[in-house]
């Protein structure tokens, strides 16, 4: 991992046929928000405890019934931008002056449950 652009392994919950196709072609911006909310705006979801994945995974359909996906992710997290509470404006803002990259929702502190990116 590499530190210089805040790397970490995170989990990212989905359905079966979600993981395959993030497998073959990578997460898409497109479909943020279409399975589940987007609590700290759009994007993709990542968190470091799995458990606070399972709850964002689905069972598939047809030969994945009751076939539940999550994915260990390598992800470049560069500068974080960190709140405790959904924010949209501020998000916008801090997003598109440049200092940040991404959003770290930082439940744990605010609530004592999970943090997000």
């Amino acid at each position: 991992l590499d530190p210089r652009i805040n790397e970490h392994f995170l989990w990212h919950g989905t359905t079966p046929e979600g993981a395959i196709g993030i497998s073959n072609s990578g997460f898409r911006i497109a479909l943020a928000g279409s399975r589940a909310g987007t609590y700290f705006g759009r994007g993709c979801y990542f968190a470091e405890c799995s458990s606070k994945s399972d709850e964002y995974a689905r069972g598939g359909d047809n030969l994945l019934a009751g076939v539940f996906a999550l994915l260990l992710c390598r992800v470049a997290c560069g500068s974080l931008f960190r709140t405790v509470e959904p924010d949209s404006k501020a998000i916008e803002v801090a997003l598109a002056g440049g200092e940040y990259d991404a959003v770290l929702g930082d439940r744990e502190a605010s609530a004592g449950t999970f943090r997000e990116f």
